[in-house]
């Protein structure tokens, strides 16, 4: 036997070492795949799964279902249940497609101080938060709150006839001539000047609010029919008021005021949504102002 040939011992030692490290390294690479697949595929993570809410998630930012929808109507006159796989594969690649050209344009610092852009961002972030309220659906027993807290929001205009008459300073005591009108004295009787103001008759009461003015048009609308009421000061002189006939507003009832009464309401949550939403971002900004314009 030659000295060149290695001891069958020694063979079978190198053998065994290989297979060793043929084993640790598969091993090795199956533990790898089995981590992957865990760490891509597990339960709750978001690459694993889209919420709900979500159509697609593009490098973790997602497409609103809502957003898909509307792009849907948008481009097919077709919703969720009715539009076809192709329409909607087709509306959602654009919409991906329209996604990672955002995301690139902001990572190479796209400019985003034109004014169109600026108002599509801040439209884009109020609808983000409209989304928000548009989309929870009221009880009717919160509808029904609005509503009686609201009802003056859903009744008919109210109408009013009434007189109104002025006593200068130095024209006579009010207050004689305010019992003399209860007392069944006409104005004309006790030389009584009009105003000028009410002197159309009937009008609604958003027109006598405007000739009266809040002060004297809250007094006005409490009145009964023939009532008088007491004397008022004004800059201009004692103002008497004389109602003739007064048709306060009817609600109209909380069943046909529905549809009204839902879009005011989450017109208010909207409004109160975006209310906070900008006290956050200001509580967060740094903003300093110019101390000229302080």
């Amino acid at each position: 036997m030659s000295n060149d040939v290695p001891p069958v011992s020694t063979e079978q030692e190198r053998r065994a070492n290989r297979r060793s490290l043929i084993l640790c390294g598969a091993g090795a690479l199956i533990g790898l795949i089995i981590a992957g697949i865990g760490l891509f595929t597990a339960q709750g993570t978001r690459t694993a799964r889209v919420p709900p809410e979500d159509a697609a998630l593009v490098n973790g930012v997602p497409i609103l279902m809502a957003d898909f929808n509307a792009q849907l109507q948008s481009s097919f006159n077709a919703g969720l249940g009715s539009a076809t796989r192709a329409q909607k594969a087709k509306v959602l690649d654009q919409m991906i497609r329209e996604e990672l050209y955002v995301q690139r344009g902001v990572e190479l610092g796209a400019p985003n101080d034109d004014i169109d852009v600026r108002a599509a961002l801040v439209t884009s972030t109020e609808g983000q938060v409209a989304q928000d309220a548009m989309t929870s659906r009221p009880t009717d027993q919160e509808l029904r709150a609005w509503y009686d807290a609201h009802l003056a929001n859903y009744a008919n205009q109210g109408l009013m006839t009434v007189q109104e008459f002025i006593v200068p300073a130095g024209g006579g005591d009010p207050a004689a001539l305010v019992a003399k009108l209860r007392g069944g004295a006409s104005p004309a009787s006790l030389k009584l000047k009009s105003s000028g103001r009410t002197d159309d008759g009937e009008e609604f009461y958003f027109a006598a609010r405007v000739h009266l003015g809040d002060r004297l048009f809250a007094i006005a609308r409490s009145m009964r029919d023939h009532q008088v009421s007491d004397p008022v000061a004004m800059p201009d002189g004692t103002h008497i008021l004389v109602m003739v006939h007064n048709q306060p507003p009817v609600p109209a009832s909380f069943d046909h005021s529905k549809d009204l009464v839902l879009h005011d309401f989450l017109d208010d949550k909207v409004k109160r949504l975006q209310a906070g939403n900008e006290r956050f971002l200001r509580k967060r900004a740094d903003i300093r102002i110019a101390s000229a314009l302080q």
